[in-house]
This record gives C-alpha cells, sequence and structure tokens, in this order.
C-alpha cells in the first residue's frame, strides 16, 4: 500500500518538467508496526514524525507507527514542495522538523448519495481532497425515503428504488472506492438510514407487503412498519451486505434519524406502550441485535446513530442497550441530555458544520431553505464544540455533512471546498486563536487543490493573495 501511495506523491511532482540540475531527494520511512493488515479504525495512531535536512542531497526521515501516519507524513512533505517558474525546479523547505498528531480520530466528510445521485468518479475526487486534508471518514448516506441507488447481494430488488438504472452503485463500484479511499488514508462508511426515510425500493417486490407505512401522502416521511417483522429480517440482509463491504467492524452506521412517532402510533406496536418514546428504544434495540446476527454474532465496536428529540430524553437513553458502543452523532438541540449519560458524541453541528445550507427553498411550499443562512468558511474553522460543552473526552471527532437536495455534479466540489478543507484543520489540530495567516494558508491550500485537479471556491480576489497583508 505504501508503494501505491508513493506513486501518487510522485504525480504530485510531475506535472511541471525541468531540465535544471537540482539536489536529490532521498526519502526514509520507518514504520514500527510490521503487519500485512492494513486497518484504519478508532483509535489508529496516525501520528508521525517529518524530517528535511538539505546539504549535498535532501534527506527526508518519516517516522510512524503505521501505514497512515507514514501516508500523512508524505502528505505534508508533498505540500512542502513546489515549483518555482522563474528558477525552472522544484524548491522545498531546509532543516524542517514536525512532530504532529490528529487531535480527534474522527475527522468526516459526509455526502447524502440518495437526493441526488453522484457517480464513484465524483466521490474519488472528494476522497482526493480529504486525503489532502487528512480527513479520514468518507460517510456515505447511501439511501433516503426518495432513492435507494445500491445493488445488494440477495436483496437486489431494494435497488429498484433508484432514480434509473444509471444511478446504482454496484458492489464492484463499492469495493473500488473503499481500495482507493484507503490507500489514501480514508476509510468509507456506508450508511443506509433506518427505520425511518425509508421508501423507495421497499415497494417494489410483490413478495414482501406493508414493510413501510406513512409515507402515502409524502414519501419522506416513509418509516419502516413496527408489526412487520419481515422488515427488519430484510435490514438485516442489508447489514450484512454493508458489512461485508467494508470488511471492518469498527463502526457501522445505523441511521436513526428523525423517527415520528405519530406514524407508529397508528400500529398494534403501539398498543404496548404508554410511552412511545420506549418503542423506539425497542426497535432500535432490535435493530442493533439484527446487526449483532448480521455480523455473525458480534456487534461493531462503535455504533452511530444520529441525534434527534428521542436521544435527547432520560427515559429513552437509559433503555438503550451497549450504551458503551454507541455514538450520538449531533445535528441539531442540545447535546447535554446524551452527554450527561455519558454517550461519545460526533458533532456535525447544523448551522456551523453543514455544507448544503443557505440556497434558500428546494420545494415551493417552504418560504426559506431549511437550515439558511449560508454557512461561511470562517464558521466551520472558529466552532469548538467540545469547549462550548466541556465534553473533550467524550467526543470522538467532527463530520461536515452534505444534504443534496441542491447538489449536482457540476457543484459537488465547489459545495465542499474550501469549507471543508477549514473544518479539516479544526478537527486535525483544534487551534485556539483564530489569526489572519489563517486567511493565507487557506488560499495557499486552495492552490494545491486546484493544482492537483480538484475544483475549488475561492476565499478572496485573487489580488489579495498577490499582495499578503493588504486585505485585512
Amino acid at each position: 500500500m505504501l508503494k501505491s501511495f508513493m506513486e501518487i506523491f510522485k504525480g504530485y511532482l510531475k506535472e511541471n518538467d525541468t531540465s535544471s540540475q537540482g539536489n536529490i531527494l532521498n526519502i526514509y520511512i520507518s514504520i514500527q508496526e510490521k503487519s500485512d493488515i492494513v486497518k484504519l479504525e478508532l483509535g489508529t495512531d496516525e501520528s508521525y514524525k517529518l524530517s528535511v535536512q538539505v546539504g549535498k542531497n535532501i534527506n527526508v526521515t518519516i517516522i510512524s507507527s503505521n501505514y497512515f501516519g507514514a501516508r500523512h507524513g508524505l502528505e505534508s512533505l508533498s505540500q512542502l514542495i513546489w515549483y518555482d517558474s522563474n528558477l525552472g525546479g522544484y524548491q522545498i523547505f531546509s532543516d524542517v522538523v514536525v512532530e504532529d498528531k490528529p487531535s480527534f480520530t474522527y475527522r468526516g466528510v459526509m455526502v447524502d448519495t440518495s437526493r441526488n445521485f453522484f457517480p464513484i468518479f465524483m466521490l474519488k475526487k472528494i476522497v482526493d481532497g480529504m486525503a489532502f486534508s487528512k480527513l479520514n471518514v468518507l460517510h456515505l448516506h447511501l439511501t433516503d425515503a426518495v432513492s435507494f441507488p445500491i445493488v445488494l447481494k440477495n436483496i437486489e430488488w431494494l435497488a429498484n428504488g433508484a432514480y434509473n438504472s444509471e444511478s446504482r452503485y454496484t458492489t464492484e463500484d463499492v469495493e473500488e472506492l473503499i481500495e482507493y479511499s484507503m490507500i489514501r488514508g480514508v476509510r468509507v462508511l456506508l450508511e443506509v438510514d433506518a427505520p425511518s426515510h425509508v421508501s423507495a425500493g421497499w415497494h417494489t417486490n410483490s413478495t414482501y407487503k406493508n414493510l413501510v407505512i406513512c409515507d402515502e401522502n409524502d414519501i419522506l416521511s416513509g418509516h419502516l412498519n413496527p408489526d412487520n417483522e419481515l422488515s427488519l429480517k430484510i435490514l438485516q440482509d442489508v447489514y450484512r451486505n454493508l458489512l461485508n463491504l467494508m470488511k471492518n467492524d469498527d463502526i457501522f452506521h445505523i441511521g436513526n434519524d428523525e423517527v415520528n412517532l405519530d406514524c407508529w402510533k397508528k400500529t398494534k406496536a403501539a398498543e404496548s406502550y404508554l410511552d412511545m418514546t420506549l418503542l423506539w428504544v425497542n426497535y432500535t434495540n432490535t435493530m442493533i441485535e439484527k446487526l449483532k446476527v448480521a455480523n455473525e454474532n458480534k456487534l461493531p465496536k462503535n455504533i452511530i446513530m444520529w441525534s434527534s428529540p428521542l436521544t435527547n430524553t432520560y427515559s429513552g437513553l437509559n433503555a438503550l442497550n451497549h450504551k458503551k458502543s454507541i455514538i450520538v452523532q449531533f445535528w441539531y438541540g442540545y447535546p447535554g441530555t446524551f452527554l450527561h449519560q455519558h454517550f461519545r458524541v460526533i458533532f456535525s453541528t447544523v448551522g456551523h458544520w453543514y455544507l448544503d445550507c443557505g440556497f434558500g427553498p428546494w420545494k415551493p411550499s417552504q418560504s426559506n431553505g431549511v437550515c439558511d443562512p449560508f454557512t461561511p468558511w470562517q464558521k466551520f474553522y472558529t466552532y469548538r464544540p467540545w469547549d462550548n460543552f466541556l465534553t473533550k473526552n467524550l467526543t470522538e471527532g467532527g463530520e461536515v455533512c452534505l444534504w443534496s437536495e441542491q447538489v449536482a455534479e457540476e457543484s459537488l466540489q465547489t459545495r465542499i471546498w474550501p469549507r471543508a478543507a477549514a473544518f479539516a484543520e479544526r478537527i486535525w489540530s483544534d487551534p485556539l486563536e483564530f489569526k489572519e495567516n489563517v486567511y493565507l494558508r487557506l488560499d495557499n491550500f486552495r492552490e494545491i487543490m486546484r493544482y492537483r485537479g480538484l475544483d475549488v471556491s475561492a476565499i478572496w480576489p485573487k489580488w489579495c493573495s498577490l499582495n499578503p497583508g493588504s486585505c485585512k
């Protein structure tokens, strides 16, 4: 795998051929762990030490515990090298020593592939930018009520819920993306949301009736039917497929977003409950048991679910099984309830780390956008929720989210970059201050990303780049 990334590293330097004679660049990499198994997990040591000494030759030494730290070291090295067109050759900072490690183990970008579909080559572009930024989780919100764009073994019929035959991911597509990402230090987290946000695909097999309820008038409100055990059996098959694709049970995302108890009140299952929250709890516990069975009777180490009003109730939280395995992905409301119960958290707070806000309503019945106003990169950079809630010990990390109702292939990259790069510095080094040089550093990093083939929005006029310190 290191050889593969070395080829990528060399590719960064191929764009400008030069005939000028320069120093020889020697790179020495020392990886402490000797294992043929390369896995990126929560808690993986991604630290590295990088030193550059310039003499007759340029000698670079990178020391790390594993492949991922070594990859980060090479990535940092690549950004210490630049092409000087006046001198006709590459330049490198001399006598450099960098000892670096991330502040948080989970540093993610979520992309919604259901509302609008993005082909694999576009997702690879996102992975490229994540690798440059040392972000390490590409979270694909694969499915939602409006489409089911993935073909899964033995339950292929669910993919009839895709928009069309071209808007589907095959097993081979996903495996290719996972391998591509891992070489670049990024793991792919696959999420099929349940028990809410379901509809498309679930009605397409005539053998199975009434798997989903409450989507008769509004497809966005579809829920799995708690009166029909077959829906959970199929969900178990979904889980088995996702686990087999990811080949890593360190983390698993069950969704569990925006469950509407008013929908479930119509069911026979609800008749046994005075407190409807407990129906949600028991259904969630059953989902987790199905996940365990799908994983050969072994519970994944970390189970992620979205925050909701239901994760904000003590009665619900106290009745959940496997509390130590559960991580709440917080996106709105008040996290204090589950944090006081010592649940771990991944922050994705709307208004701070949502990439889709500020583009207005997407359907005539809306007067405003769901999460207006627009969130600028400065807000991504300065947000430190673990400081606000004094919960750094419970914080696994953070994730920026791109819901795709108003995102097409043409706008995908610029909707993410450079704001996700500002987030990347926050979640990697967590600086205490916002200094003016952040503008110049982000602008310089933007140029690196553009040079390497990404589409990145501007942060200011070009004049400011050419006249450092003049745009205050």
